[in-house]
């Protein structure tokens, strides 16, 4: 098995290989090999030199980032990653996400793992530029980490359950299955989490609220309803459960989460787009998601 981790040298580097380390010691192995790669991507030069050697100097400048979270990230994996065979690779192409893709796929990964843009709340899967590429295009299973993410244990760091998005749709079964066969091979519990959003603003001040709590009391049933169909094919341990809030963050925040847990998502592409695509709720789910996400194209569900 080989796990992609994004090393970003610009930016936070401990979530995206934390989560890595967890991904290769929870994922199914069947080749034999652990093997985590650490891929960092930079620009290339200018075309055209200036005359203040100002392009060779960038250079020099970017390379010696690279070279910072090259060791960075060694020191990181110094002592808990013993079990895993770490390579390092540095790609120059002026598309991180594309750089990133195409090594993903040439490697034949499991996963390619992403860290939380800088800019975002802590605790809280930030999308940057780079992520947001990915979850239209990566050909593969993507994983991003919340910002300031770190594994619960540097010595046993595996997932300890996964929680299953499902908004209902036949995709969302599909990913519900996907997620129930691989607690199976790992033996961990699996949760089914369907979530909602009620709009304060949903209908004009003269219809009042109650509209707006009946609508939201015949989505939860509707869902609990649709959660309830998928038993017959699961383990007797899943747990299943609707939340909903007045905000996303409300929403996810309701629900417990554990340490080292996995949110699932599965694609919403449709015809002969078989990536990483996602519909708005997946989007926002993922935006405010407490946990890391695992993002599985259609293809593989």
């Amino acid at each position: 098995m080989t796990i992609v981790v994004g090393a970003n040298p610009f930016g936070g580097l401990h979530g995206a290989v934390d989560l890595g380390v967890t991904l290769a010691r929870t994922l199914p192995e069947d080749t034999g090999a652990f093997v985590l790669v650490v891929a960092t991507v930079i620009p290339h030069g200018w075309t055209v030199p200036s005359m203040a050697r100002v392009d060779g100097e960038m250079q020099e400048w970017i390379k010696a980032r690279a070279d910072e979270a090259q060791a960075a990230v060694r020191e990181l994996l110094a002592g808990h990653a013993d079990d895993l065979t770490v390579e390092f690779v540095r790609l120059t192409d002026r598309s991180t996400p594309r750089a990133l893709a195409a090594l993903a796929e040439q490697r034949d990964a499991t996963a390619l793992v992403l860290g939380s843009s800088p800019d975002g709340p802590e605790g809280r899967v930030v999308v940057g530029s780079t992520a947001d590429y990915l979850l239209h295009s990566s050909p593969v299973p993507l994983a991003i980490a919340p910002r300031a993410y770190r594994a619960a244990s540097t010595t046993d760091a595996t997932a300890r359950r996964l929680t299953c998005s499902f908004g209902g749709s036949g995709v969302a079964v599909s990913t519900v299955r996907w997620a129930a066969r691989l607690t199976r091979e790992i033996d961990v519990q699996l949760r089914v989490a369907s979530f909602g959003v009620r709009s304060a603003t949903m209908y004009p001040p003269e219809v009042g609220t109650d509209i707006e709590s009946e609508v939201t009391a015949q989505w939860r049933e509707q869902m609990a309803e649709a959660q309830a169909a998928l038993r017959p094919g699961l383990d007797e341990d899943t747990e299943f459960v609707v939340a909903s809030g007045t905000s996303w963050t409300e929403a996810l925040s309701s629900v417990d989460w554990m340490p080292d847990e996995l949110l699932i998502l599965g694609s919403s592409s449709a015809g002969t787009l078989q990536r990483v695509f996602l519909g708005t709720s997946a989007t926002k789910i993922i935006r405010h998601s407490p946990v890391p996400v695992l993002v599985v194209p259609r293809d593989e569900l």
